[in-house]
């Protein structure tokens, strides 16, 4: 039955972009998300292909698979952590070391790699969440690390919080899809008669 004459109380709204949650080990600051995440595009792949031409025709047959960057935007928060300066040091974690000394320091030697630069990232999720805070779809992409570093801009004429962006390489990307089961609501007990003594709403238990 289609989403939209299936309102019922029984299914289940389609996916929504705003319901999402990204979890980046080296970014998490001790939690399961990222909450201070913006916007995140989910993984993109591209298969190549090969012509082959014949007389006055070209056939064309699948190559090899490329996985494309995503793009990860996040609020630059300062309290309890600073954005900016987490997304520095994943930068000096994969190894960039500025040169003081004309390359003459041991330290000058070491160099980026894809070692440190997984490493340092650690695990990479974004899932889509139902109205619940379930997971409906999680994407992982492997052997992840930061391709391009973007801190943003400052300008005199807006307010807008100050937005980071992270570019995201990958070897190829994982997805596993939950369909969990959500009670039906019932609109008889959804409401009911009680006395407002004592009552709290929307408060946290």
């Amino acid at each position: 039955m289609p989403f939209w004459t299936a309102v019922d109380g029984k299914a289940q709204d389609p996916k929504r972009e705003s319901r999402f949650t990204v979890s980046i080990q080296s970014l998490n600051d001790g939690t399961n998300n990222v909450w201070y995440a913006k916007s995140f595009g989910k993984p993109k792949a591209e298969i190549t292909s090969t012509p082959h031409r014949y007389l006055n025709h070209t056939f064309n047959y699948p190559g090899s698979i490329k996985w494309s960057t995503v793009d990860l935007e996040i609020i630059d928060p300062t309290d309890p952590i600073d954005g900016a300066g987490s997304i520095a040091q994943l930068l000096e974690a994969m190894g960039y070391q500025i040169p003081n000394n004309g390359g003459h320091d041991p330290e000058e030697l070491i160099t980026i790699s894809k070692r440190k630069g997984v490493g340092s990232l650690g695990y990479v999720f974004i899932s889509s969440i139902d109205d619940e805070g379930n997971e409906l779809e999680t994407w992982s992409l492997k052997q992840a690390f930061v391709s391009k570093f973007d801190w943003g801009s400052y300008k005199y004429e807006g307010d807008a919080l100050v937005t980071l962006k992270l570019t995201f390489t990958y070897d190829w990307a994982e997805c596993e899809l939950v369909r969990s089961k959500t009670d039906p609501i019932n609109p008889s007990t959804a409401v009911q008669s009680e006395a407002a003594d004592n009552k709290k709403f929307f408060k946290n238990t």
